[in-house]
């Protein structure tokens, strides 16, 4: 491996990357628009997320620019195929259900640290009536099987960050620093969004650096998650369709945690997400373990074995 040309086309991708999506970003920022606070998304807001696209567009100019070819498999390759060998599928199955498990132990923790938040009514708060309340529980299972087929997005930024960014990081850097610096990066990569409000809002106490540090936090641990289904399945597509389920909140205890009952520094978005996070962290970390003993076991990441 040339690690001065391996380095030199990371750092090119990465300043298409943050090039590409900030122009869009501060494009929306600086049109004096903030995050809806309600959670609804406007047409503008839909117009940002394509920003999410960027990082797919910035591989193909990075493997442009530095000559390196699009190769769909193989050593050094965009990790495009799809195969279902070995046992491959079990990872499939794992990105559709993960999502689902985070949520419910997430919010299964938020209500055993503020059981005065359940709230049986919630529902009905949300404008679902009594005879409606059965659809949420096939909430999660629906938003499996739409988020899996629309995962346009999730696919943008999983073909550039686990595709290609994490690929060339463990091989320079070896795995703890690239799961560390790369979720930094990725974290950093949406401060633009955070500081307007995506993901905390803007009234939490050290708006905005808490807030910050809490996405490059969760970028990392996620990011550890992702990285550990591209690896294992050869692909980043596992990876593009856990993201894109966790994006839609799939939770059936959702729609009973009535965040204005909770007290304290657990009412503070800041707060409350860290304790949503535990059970994300705890899985993480041993997911990670279980790399670390491959690697120490004599086996290599994203070799051209497994990414065919």
């Amino acid at each position: 491996m040339d690690k001065k040309l391996e380095t030199k086309r990371l750092w090119v991708y990465l300043a298409f990357a943050f090039g590409l999506t900030w122009i869009i970003f501060f494009a929306y920022i600086f049109s004096g628009n903030t995050w809806a606070a309600n959670g609804e998304i406007s047409g503008m807001e839909q117009f940002v997320s394509l920003g999410m696209l960027c990082p797919a567009l910035s591989v193909l100019l990075a493997r442009y620019v530095t000559k390196e070819g699009f190769a769909v498999t193989g050593e050094g390759s965009m990790l495009l195929g799809i195969s279902f060998k070995d046992k491959k599928w079990i990872y499939f199955v794992i990105a559709m259900l993960l999502p689902w498990i985070l949520f419910e132990l997430g919010n299964g923790l938020t209500l055993l640290l503020s059981p005065g938040a359940f709230d049986a009514d919630y529902p009905a708060f949300l404008g679902i009536a009594d005879h409606e309340q059965a659809i949420i529980c096939m909430q999660p299972i629906a938003m499996m099987i739409t988020s899996s087929l629309v995962s346009f997005c999730a696919f943008g930024e999983e073909a550039g960050w686990r595709g290609y960014m994490m690929p060339k990081m463990v091989k320079l850097w070896g795995l703890k620093k690239a799961v560390l610096i790369g979720g930094i990066i990725w974290g950093i990569w949406h401060w633009p969004l955070t500081c307007i409000g995506h993901n905390f809002g803007r009234d939490y106490w050290g708006y905005p650096f808490t807030g910050f540090a809490a996405m490059c936090v969760m970028c990392i641990s996620s990011g550890m998650i992702l990285t550990f289904v591209t690896y294992k399945s050869g692909s980043i597509w596992p990876a593009a369709i856990l993201h894109a389920i966790n994006n839609s909140s799939p939770s059936i205890l959702q729609y009973y945690i009535n965040k204005e009952k909770m007290t304290g520094w657990r009412a503070d978005s800041i707060g409350s997400f860290f304790i949503f996070l535990l059970p994300e962290l705890i899985i993480a970390a041993c997911l990670y373990a279980r790399l670390r003993r491959e690697l120490a076991a004599g086996k290599e990441l994203f070799t051209p074995g497994q990414e065919k």
